[in-house]
């Protein structure tokens, strides 16, 4: 049986995805994603976002680059290919199934 918290973090990982497939050229700022997640409802940190990223890219779901600004590292993820199946409903285990679209 799978944990609350694991179920939360598959949902969050699909929500990321699905947010990454709606923006032109398909990249976001970790910073961006947390703002973005946290307006879904999900009660999240920087951290959490930076370590889904991780385990996406991990997974090639997405890339991450990592820019340094003033001092400051920013982290930018880009959905593959493979991530924009996984976002549209291919399986996966580390990532939620989307609902179907009516």
């Amino acid at each position: 049986m799978t944990s609350l918290a694991e179920t939360l973090a598959k949902d969050r990982r699909l929500v990321i995805l699905r947010l990454l497939s709606e923006v032109p050229g398909y990249s976001l700022s970790a910073s961006m994603l947390t703002k973005a997640v946290r307006s879904m409802r999900h009660a999240v940190y920087d951290d959490t976002i930076a370590a889904d990223l991780v385990m996406l890219e991990q997974h090639t779901l997405v890339t991450r680059e990592e820019e340094s600004h003033n001092g400051k590292t920013l982290v930018f993820a880009t959905l593959t290919r493979f991530g924009l199946e996984v976002a549209n409903g291919r399986p996966h285990p580390m990532v939620d199934q989307p609902s179907p679209k009516f």
